[in-house]
């Protein structure tokens, strides 16, 4: 709740100190999450945070080598308050998921969805849950595969964490979604920026991280069970999590995971999407030990998939593939079915890491984390005389990654981390496809090494600044068009710099400002494609003479509590100038023996990439708020100067949230009705793409959720609905806008039971 008084003057002020022998924890961080601000403590631990109205704040505390703290303070005079936290050193990026920590993300800027808002978005992708975030949109393929899109930027530009580790899982294409499971996630952080600094190449547009919470110490046993329903698909999903402590072994925990997910045909507003089916599951188990000194841990996952590609996608001859695109109207729709047929993907990722970190000091702290993926990824087109089982594409990619990193403080002001990262990754075509493979083997090597400094300026001001180096070798197995084995070799030598600010101007305003560059090396796809990407239904061609991407960004977000705290209002500035920037460009439309498809070519230019994002939320009269989330994206071809392709439109969404008091036993009761709004996009280059962009389309959404203390634990409800009016529309973005409309009404519930408390 935020504060109701109009006279601002109170001043909270405290102690930390050590749970375990009561001394002082010298430049401890306390932070006040509805203000998203608060204060470093001084040499003896004590703080203060002026300038406050009464209310009830939520506090939180963080110290090097310790559990954070989470309290509730109620605000309704200047007091003072002592703050213990239990003194376990661990690594610090165990916390910068529950709040991302000025040392991670200075000047950055950058939006989080918490546990609650997660379990909200139950049955989407990833890439539809960051969706919500202003600046994040989605690149689609059919109403099934989407990937995050921030700042007009995607695929290989946005990079993944997952569980701390770069998401490496064959991604290329645009109907590559990442390969991770949903549910092993409780939080997710979107970093809308230029960060190759802190996360090496690929981090042109931005970074989203997943990460769970910590491990239980100590204590019970806890978890969840989850089950979930879609109305459109007939959609069925549930997921499992259990954890605890290790009895007599302090500081030891464990959880294992487990989820799946099923969807028939989607439907969209008027005919069945034929062969949009879907089959997923995923499992993860984890263990971890934590000490004053030593911590260490290991996880491991495993995620399968088995989608359909829309049916209507795949067409016999050039007239057909016209008539289809000029009509509007697909050319096959079948029955609804479970059944998946070709064409279709199957895919495994299997992820295991191990990480373990020593406190050398009370002030430095040495962390080594390696983490192991293995893909499997079959790709099943139509084909003729019964070999429609066969795959099309079969490839198998390993990949070993390894980082060392020092983190420290240098005195009172100055802290950073220094390291060093490898990356070595193998992609490998299995035989027996009968077909030449779109991606030849090859072989990728990393290596890079960076240091990242902070300093506090004053209470108020605080500095980054950073500098990686990062060398690629790319080795390539592939036959010419002479059937000729040829090994062509790529080296790459990139650098990425940053400088960021992070200004409170005063209690209730924030100002971020971050300056960077970034790189990314071409991607083995944008180098030698060469045929049929069945799954895109598109030919592509790549380009052997593409260079690295370089990408100068400036991000510039501003934050502001108004009307004494009644309303919050958030914009950010982004403008990126993109060298060599690589991207697939419609060229003509091709007949071959598998059928007719448009040709798209891998090319390079040099790009201008601006826009803005803006939030505002109002707390109108009772339990009512207001919120509005609005976003543009502008992209230049700055050599052709024309509009670059494949650009987001603008976008308006206006949600209006009732939250009343609790009622009996029923507490966190909340409704909410949504108006997303696209706009038709002009912003295109003439003659270049296959139909014309799609027209305005708006859609109207509700959700309601709601808990109650069940046994000893906690039930936990919710409802969704998407394109309530079901509207038959196309956006911009999806792939297959030129075979079909976008999914129709949509209505999920979902059901969650809660048990335990861990430590």
């Amino acid at each position: 709740m935020q504060a109701q008084e109009s006279s601002c003057t109170l001043v909270l002020s405290g102690h930390v100190i050590d749970d375990h022998d009561k001394e002082a924890l010298p430049f401890a961080e306390v932070y006040l999450a509805e203000l998203d601000r608060g204060a470093q403590a001084d040499s003896a631990g004590r703080f203060t945070i002026a300038g406050l109205c009464a209310g009830t704040y939520r506090l939180r505390a963080v110290h090097i080598g310790c559990e954070p703290v989470e309290r509730t303070v109620k605000l309704v005079a200047s007091m003072e308050i002592l703050i213990r936290l239990e003194h376990h050193v661990h690594e610090l990026r165990e916390a910068e998921i529950v709040r991302s920590r000025p040392d991670e993300h200075v000047g950055q800027a950058h939006e989080q969805l918490d546990k609650d808002a997660v379990e909200r978005s139950s049955g989407r992708t990833l890439g539809e849950m960051v969706a919500v975030i202003p600046g994040v949109t989605t690149l689609n393929s059919g109403p099934t595969i989407s990937k995050p899109m921030v700042h007009g930027l995607t695929g290989n530009r946005v990079l993944i964490l997952n569980q701390g580790v770069r998401q490496e899982d064959q991604q290329w294409g645009s109907e590559h979604a990442p390969n991770l499971d949903p549910f092993s996630s409780d939080r997710i952080t979107v970093v809308k920026g230029a960060a190759g600094v802190q996360y090496g190449s690929d981090a042109i547009g931005g970074v989203v991280i997943t990460e769970p919470v910590e491990l239980p110490r100590s204590g019970p046993l806890s978890g969840e069970v989850r089950a979930l329903g879609m109305l459109n698909g007939l959609g069925i999903g549930g997921n499992a999590l259990l954890q605890g402590g290790v009895k007599g072994v302090t500081g030891m925990g464990w959880r294992v995971q487990g989820s799946g997910r099923s969807m028939a045909d989607s439907r969209a507003a008027d005919y069945n999407l034929s062969n949009t089916g879907m089959h997923e599951t995923g499992a993860s188990a984890s263990i971890g030990f934590r000490d004053h000194r030593w911590n260490a841990s290991a996880y491991g996952s495993w995620y399968a998939r088995d989608l359909g590609i829309l049916r209507a996608a795949h067409i016999g001859n050039l007239t057909d593939l016209q008539n289809a695109i000029a009509s509007g109207t697909p050319w096959y729709v079948g029955e609804p079915t479970r059944e998946i047929a070709a064409p279709r993907q199957e895919v495994q990722h299997v992820l295991a890491k191990a990480e373990a970190g020593y406190a050398v000091s009370e002030r430095g702290r040495v962390a080594l984390t390696y983490g192991y993926q293995d893909d499997e990824r079959q790709e099943y087109d139509i084909r003729r005389g019964g070999r429609s089982d066969r795959p099309a594409l079969d490839l198998h990619l390993v990949t070993h990654t390894g980082e060392a990193a020092f983190k420290h403080w240098i005195g009172k002001h100055i802290h950073g981390k220094v390291g060093v990262s490898g990356l070595y990754q193998e992609n490998i075509n299995i035989p027996g496809t009968g077909i030449r493979p779109l991606i030849p083997n090859y072989r990728k090597q990393s290596a890079g090494a960076f240091v990242i400094e902070h300093y506090t300026i004053t209470e108020r001001v605080e500095l980054e600044v950073g500098f990686r180096l990062e060398t690629t070798h790319l080795e390539v197995a592939k036959y010419n068009d002479s059937d000729v084995l040829i090994r062509p070799e790529h080296r790459f030598l990139n650098r990425a710099i940053s400088a960021g600010v992070n200004w409170s101007v005063r209690d209730s305003t924030r100002v971020r400002f971050n300056l960077s560059s970034a790189f990314r090396p071409p991607h083995v796809s944008e180098l030698y494609s060469e045929g049929l990407h069945h799954g895109a239904a598109a030919i592509e061609i790549g380009d052997p003479t593409l260079g690295s991407e370089r990408a100068y960004k400036s991000v510039l977000e501003i934050g502001t509590a108004l009307l004494h705290g009644r309303a919050h209002a958030s914009l950010t500035a982004h403008a990126s100038l993109i060298d060599n920037f690589i991207y697939l460009r419609p060229s003509s439309l091709e007949l071959t023996v598998r059928g007719a498809f448009p040709v798209f070519n891998y090319v390079a230019t040099d790009a201008l990439i601006s826009g803005l994002d803006a939030s505002f939320d109002l707390r109108l009269v009772g339990p009512f708020t207001w919120r509005l989330r609005a976003s543009t994206v502008h992209g230049r071809d700055l050599v052709k100067d024309e509009w670059l392709f494949q650009m987001p439109s603008d976008r308006l969404e206006n949600t209006l949230v009732y939250a009343p008091r609790t009622t009996g036993k029923w507490r966190h009761l909340e409704f909410a009705t949504t108006s997303h709004l696209v706009l038709v996009q002009e912003r295109i280059p003439v003659g270049v793409d296959l139909a014309s962009p799609p027209p305005t389309y708006h859609l109207l959404g509700l959700s309601a959720s709601a808990s109650r203390p069940l046994g000893k634990g906690e039930l936990r409800l919710g409802l969704r609905g998407s394109n309530l009016l079901n509207a038959a529309y196309r956006d911009y973005l999806d792939r297959f806008r030129y075979y079909a409309d976008a999914r129709g009404l949509e209505i999920a519930l979902w059901i969650t039971y809660r048990f335990g408390s861990p430590n």
